[in-house]
């Protein structure tokens, strides 16, 4: 983390499921957290013995986390008032980092605090990763919050480049980039699942359907990442006029594949706002 924090900083992680448990292991295998002053709190027995494994102390005391000068705050955005709860008041010495969906960093220190006296309490930085990151190729949005430095926004990037790639945005941006980045894996799930139903509709066994639409999306996603193409340039590489793909684009235009996208993304946005109400 920053030479403020220092290496030997406390580090809490409040909440270790899936996304926890990968920022976690990741940040202890690439060094940069360091495991003997790290703490996971989490009700699952399991988890708390993965997170031992890796070297952290592990309990389901939540006050344990009272004294991190860097707090994960993984839970979800419905048990956000019980663990706060739980963790107590927070001074403005720990800067937390949400990765919540829907909850602004104004009302996760005004929650935090002791006293009503706002401007003591924890400082706040929000990310939002994907589940990409149980493989090191999450996308994460990091914003600036309430009552953060520069220094703490650098210590998230930092953190959450363990886990993939970081980018920085505008903090009222968040709800977007729950639809952009965090719930954004699915949508190409969707993709996958339809084109391996498809497959074995045309023939194809269920192993053999699923390796194609599998390395057919990895692939293209490859492509796009290192070729100077935006997407619609490459889509317009591979379609040929009155081929075979064209003859398929047709139909995605046809049923409202861009607008359902939107809708979509929109969907996702606005529950997001919702889960913070």
């Amino acid at each position: 983390m920053s030479e403020d924090h220092g290496d030997s900083a406390n580090i809490a992680f409040v909440g270790c499921g899936n996304l926890g448990m990968a920022i976690l292991s990741r940040a202890i295998r690439s060094e940069v957290i360091d495991p003997a002053t790290t703490v996971v709190i989490e009700r699952d027995a399991e988890r708390r013995a993965e997170a031992s494994g890796l070297g952290a102390r592990a309990t389901d005391d939540a006050a344990a986390a009272r004294g991190a000068q860097l707090l994960v705050l993984a839970v979800k955005p419905q048990h956000f008032l019980e663990a706060a709860q739980a963790i107590g008041a927070l001074s403005h010495a720990t800067c937390v980092v949400s990765v919540m969906a829907g909850w602004s960093s104004a009302t996760i220190r005004a929650t935090l605090v002791a006293g009503g006296d706002v401007d003591r309490g924890p400082r706040v930085v929000r990310a939002m990763p994907n589940m990409a990151a149980q493989v090191g190729v999450s996308m994460t949005a990091i914003a600036r919050g309430a009552g953060a430095t520069s220094d703490d926004v650098a210590d998230a990037v930092r953190l959450f480049s363990a886990i993939g790639t970081a980018v920085e945005i505008r903090e009222e941006l968040m709800d977007a980039a729950v639809a952009a980045v965090g719930s954004a894996p699915a949508y190409l799930y969707l993709l996958a699942e339809a084109q391996i139903s498809a497959g074995e509709t045309m023939g194809f066994d269920a192993a053999t359907a699923r390796a194609m639409a599998i390395q057919s999306i990895l692939g293209a996603a490859t492509l796009l990442a290192h070729d100077g193409r935006d997407p619609a340039q490459l889509r317009a590489a591979v379609t040929s006029a009155g081929g075979t793909t064209a003859a398929a684009m047709r139909v995605f235009e046809q049923g409202g594949f861009t607008a359902m996208v939107a809708a979509a993304m929109e969907a996702a946005r606005a529950r997001s706002v919702e889960l913070g109400k």
